[in-house]
């Protein structure tokens, strides 16, 4: 296969943006698109080389693995056994954990689906993880795994009907993506199904190749460096991703790959000594920038400024090119390092996965080397308040588990006469009331989904949305309640994910994305009232700038309390939600922050109790407080 340095320059404009996105640089806010970027070029070199032994009759899948093996891990098992001395020294551990569970999964080249059953990718926890960005190494290998077997077996019949079946499957994948998103998005973004066709369409360019000279054109070209670009400025974490909207950049790959050579703009470009040598370093570039930014976010409290994400961006190139040049290229071939036969590299990479693997298992088995970390008896029973609902995995709806509304979990008496609605910041508050209502005849009634914004009334086909309006009318309907206490994480859709900006203000998000769940919201408040029941709203509890397991190993205790942000910060924070009027004046309202903020200190415990069980969901002894304080602002006890 002739060598194409625009196609080492494409990398560079994937790598560069997946970098300054990470960093948090708000201006690459679609610089996520830089992975689907890689995937087709993936595709297309890997079929391009998978053709070209195929029509001369010398494919082995063990020279094909064994290429992947030098290509892949020498780099991958360099970075993480970097990662190791800064885990251990730095991490809690839960993090800890978590590191050493991505361990046990890399180890199988099986990452994506850890962080599928784990993680959000666009999430604030996510930044913390060094090995997050594995995800994307697992989809790839998985798919090589099968797709060279499938063109072995199907190589007999011939490139045009081999064209074609991967064409049908790719549709079927983008279908797949399509239905994903709205259904079970975690699992759209991390899993091969997918994200097949991405690689897919960059095996289709290979097999349309194959045979015939590139075609310069200017235009086609040009185009497909701006659907790229294009994707990485307007792009944000509010587009669905892998879905329809993936084929702007992956087309505009297909397009470069298809179209780009010498006499157009895009070649000029993409051919520049600097870009192609920073895509020559893309891979290492990759690796290092995850793990760098991880352990920045961890050690500097409460954030790392711009400047100090910038820095890490160029350390990023400049490790890359140390790994690129000492551990990458060495390994590459027979003759650059001591790994000289394909015995030697199976058996290297086997006892290298062994290990990595004992480390993970270890580590997993230990809940993140506790001992590490000695601890006074004060930070002690912060943890161990610091607890969520034991009802959270069988009560908490979910895309994969869409818990219907006449099914919800009841507590202490199955006649109902209390409903608790919302998101994932209910489900402790209902579990609470619960408990603070024993001894009545009073019971709660828990209706909440993960991760799912006020949606009643919103008319497409996500499982949220399905949700909301069934539960919603449910709750219109029924009889048996008598009151409705409603709450949601409102700030994550005014601002999205506000707290990296703390101690400074973040910018509200545009009034398109935050109206309609301001609407929605509202209008959920008006019909359950108008249905007849006194509904009650409690304001979101103020979100912590780290979790309350990092402040309380750091040991941020103050006269036996831990703090968690100014008051003035947060009332400044709320000024949008109070000025935009979202709750009508007529529904009764609790502010919980009358019991966990003084004049100056939003608190994260006090005396030895935790408000919360990460940093922004109420513990459960942080929602017997605010449980307290709505039976004790409202009649829900009267009579009983």
């Amino acid at each position: 296969m002739e060598y194409r340095k625009e196609i080492d320059g494409l990398r560079a404009v994937a790598v560069l943006p997946v970098i300054l996105f990470h960093a948090g640089f708000s201006w690459f806010s679609g610089g996520y698109i830089g992975v689907d970027v890689f995937f087709v070029i993936s595709g297309y070199l890997i079929t391009s080389i998978l053709i070209k032994d195929l029509d001369k009759g010398r494919f082995s899948i063990a020279q094909f693995y064994e290429r992947r093996a030098r290509r892949i891990l020498p780099a991958l098992f360099f970075v993480m056994l970097c990662c190791l001395p800064f885990a251990y020294a730095w991490m809690i551990p839960q993090q800890f954990k978590d590191f050493s569970q991505a361990f046990v999964a890399v180890s199988f080249f099986s990452s994506n689906i850890l962080f599928w059953a784990k993680e959000d990718y666009f999430a604030p926890a996510a930044e913390l993880n060094p090995l997050l960005h594995t995800w994307s190494l697992a989809v790839e290998e998985q798919f090589y795994i099968f797709f060279p077997l499938l063109l072995l077996g199907l190589w007999r019949f011939g490139k045009r009907p081999i064209f074609y079946i991967v064409l049908g499957l790719s549709c079927v994948s983008l279908l797949l993506s399509e239905w994903g998103w709205r259904n079970s998005p975690s699992a759209n973004f991390y899993l091969l199904p997918t994200r097949a066709w991405e690689l897919g369409v960059g095996a289709m360019c290979a097999f349309y190749t194959c045979n015939r000279p590139i075609k310069s054109n200017k235009t086609l070209s040009s185009l497909g460096l701006t659907l790229i670009l294009y994707s990485i400025f307007l792009f944000d974490d509010e587009v669905p991703f892998p879905s329809i909207y993936t084929l702007v950049p992956v087309l505009g790959t297909a397009l470069i790959i298809l179209f780009c050579s010498t006499g157009t703009l895009a070649y000029k470009l993409l051919s520049l000594k600097l870009v192609v040598g920073i895509g020559l370093i893309s891979y290492s570039a990759y690796l290092w920038h995850q793990p760098l930014m991880a352990f920045a976010r961890i050690k500097i409290y409460p954030y790392p400024q711009w400047s100090t994400m910038l820095v890490l961006c160029f350390a990023s190139l400049a490790l890359a090119y140390f790994s690129w040049r000492y551990i990458e290229r060495p390994f590459r071939t027979k003759d650059g390092s001591w790994i000289n036969s394909r015995t030697k590299v199976f058996s290297t990479a086997f006892v290298a996965s062994l290990a990595i693997f004992s480390f993970g298992l270890y580590g997993h088995l230990t809940k993140g080397m506790p001992d590490r970390i000695r601890l006074s008896a004060d930070q002690s029973a912060y943890l161990a308040t610091a607890t969520s609902s034991p009802m959270r995995n069988k009560c908490h709806a979910s895309a994969e588990n869409p818990i219907q509304a006449e099914s919800a979990c009841r507590y202490n008496n199955e006649s109902a006469t209390v409903a608790v609605f919302g998101d994932s910041h209910v489900v402790e508050l209902a579990y609470a009331l619960g408990e603070q209502v024993k001894g009545t005849d009073i019971g709660v009634a828990h209706f909440s989904f993960s991760g799912c914004a006020a949606s009643y009334g919103n008319t497409d086909s996500s499982a949220c949305s399905e949700w909301a309006n069934n539960t919603v009318q449910y709750l219109i309907d029924s009889d048996e309640f008598t009151h409705v206490i409603v709450s949601y994480r409102m700030a994550a859709q005014i601002w999205g994910t506000p707290l990296g900006a703390y101690p400074n203000l973040p910018t509200i998000r545009s009034e398109d994305k935050a109206n309609p769940v301001i609407e929605s919201l509202r209008n959920t408040l008006e019909d359950i009232t108008a249905s007849g029941k006194q509904v009650i709203y409690v304001d979101q509890s103020p979100e912590l700038p780290r979790s309350i397991q990092e402040l309380v190993y750091a040991d941020r205790l103050t006269n036996g309390n831990i703090q968690g942000l100014s008051r003035g910060w947060w009332d400044a924070f709320n000024t949008f939600f109070e000025n935009k009027h979202i709750v009508p004046e007529f529904i009764k309202r609790i502010n919980v922050a009358k019991i966990m903020c003084d004049d100056e200190i939003c608190y994260a415990g006090q005396d030895g109790v935790s408000y919360y069980f990460d940093d922004d969901h109420l513990s459960v002894e942080g929602a017997k407080r605010v449980a307290d304080l709505i039976l004790t602002e409202t009649d829900i006890l009267v009579g009983r």
